[in-house]
């Protein structure tokens, strides 16, 4: 992702910081609009969440949530729940990532301070 920013540290950790505030709220509404059992609005938040996912990876995450907005344009709700627990757990795995960068980040101004 820093590649993506042209080697941009602080404008990285930015993004991240508001992807990990963002991405419980982005993957409630996906939840809700599948149970809500309406495909547009399944299609809607499927497709915030993979352009806000689509800022970090390409692929992984990206692609399912792809998946989910075209199974949610199509109307096959029925298909969409092995792919949304496959999705968390994706996301799960880039939170983690991204946190591991943030604690790498944090540690290294730290020790650049000392």
């Amino acid at each position: 992702m820093v590649e993506r920013l042209g080697g941009d540290q602080e404008l990285a950790r930015e993004l991240v910081s508001l992807f990990l505030g963002e991405y419980p709220n982005l993957m409630n509404n996906l939840r809700a609009s599948i149970g809500s059992g309406n495909p547009d609005a399944v299609r809607r938040a499927a497709h915030a969440a993979k352009g806000c996912i689509a800022n970090f990876i390409d692929g992984g995450p990206q692609t399912t949530a792809y998946r989910i907005e075209q199974l949610g344009t199509e109307g096959r709700l029925n298909e969409i729940a092995p792919l949304f627990s496959h999705l968390e757990l994706e996301v799960a795995t880039l939170v983690r990532d991204m946190t591991a960068f943030m604690a790498g980040a944090s540690e290294r101004g730290a020790s650049c301070a000392s």
